[in-house]
């Protein structure tokens, strides 16, 4: 009774393998796993069955490496994490820091322009006051020369008179002792006068002045921004700063995942090799 009750009872096994057996061999259990096909097969496989010839290493040597490349994979994707979040704090932080460069920038620009235009302005008052005092000494010039000839005339005018008078007496005599007297200024009266042409003061050297002035701020500003900051050499920065948009500045991987990849990269790459090298005699 004991012996048949021990015919019914299923075999207990201590070994791993439980109910994992050989997809090819059945009655046999899946111990060894074949690392040119990777699948999981027995002991026979790799001697009699479609494995024969294939590396392969015992399943829980096998399944050990892979945890062991498994934790070394979660190791690097919490680097990776890491440095992601990292990457995010500097992103934030970065662009806090943008936002306050930025209102600086424009606020110093605001000031600059400031002064740009008050010295704009100075200038203007200085050319105008500059064509104001031309204006009056050339004014005054012409006043002082017009108040000349106004005397010179009513000098003329008496002397035109007492002609006039001494021209009408009735005694020779009288008459040529009077002519007599005043022949000499007749002589110089007589003399032709000058006639003063004056030159117009012109102010055009000053509007030409301002006028290639105002082209040449034009025809620097109708160049773009850019340009005119990559070919003034006082303008350009440091190779830490960059004036394109959303520039980034990458860097190596950190130790902990460079070596991950180089172990995970020589694996896989062993395991893909193999498997096409089994096609390819197949």
């Amino acid at each position: 009774m004991a012996s048949g009750t021990a015919e019914v009872r299923a075999p207990v096994q201590s070994d791993w393998t439980g109910g994992w057996r050989c997809p090819e061999h059945s009655e046999r259990p899946a111990e060894l796993f074949c690392r040119r096909c990777s699948r999981c097969v027995c002991a026979l496989c790799p001697v009699l069955g479609a494995h024969r010839g294939h590396p392969v290493g015992l399943a829980e040597e096998e399944a050990a490496r892979a945890q062991k490349l498994m934790q070394e994979c979660l190791e690097c994707l919490a680097t990776k994490k890491r440095q992601h979040a990292d990457n995010i704090a500097q992103l934030e932080d970065t662009g806090e820091r943008l936002k306050v460069s930025a209102d600086s920038s424009k606020a110093w620009l605001t000031q600059k322009f400031t002064e740009l235009r008050l010295l704009l302005d100075e200038e203007e008052a200085l050319a105008k006051s500059f064509i104001d005092k031309n204006t009056q000494l050339t004014l005054q010039v012409y006043q002082e020369q017009a108040e000349s000839c106004r005397k010179q005339i009513e000098v003329m005018s008496d002397f035109s008179i007492r002609v006039w008078d001494i021209s009408q007496v009735s005694n020779p005599v009288q008459l040529l002792q009077a002519y007599i007297a005043t022949k000499a200024e007749m002589g110089q009266q007589m003399s032709p006068s000058e006639l003063s042409h004056p030159v117009p003061l012109s102010f055009e050297p000053v509007k030409n002045f301002f006028k290639e002035f105002v082209e040449a701020i034009r025809n620097t500003l109708q160049t773009p921004m850019d340009t005119r900051l990559k070919e003034n050499i006082n303008c350009q920065l440091s190779s830490s700063s960059s004036t394109k948009p959303g520039a980034l500045l990458k860097t190596s991987p950190s130790p902990e995942r460079a070596l991950f990849l180089k172990c995970e990269t020589r694996e896989w790459e062993r395991e893909v090799g193999e498997h096409r090298w089994t096609k390819d005699r197949k």
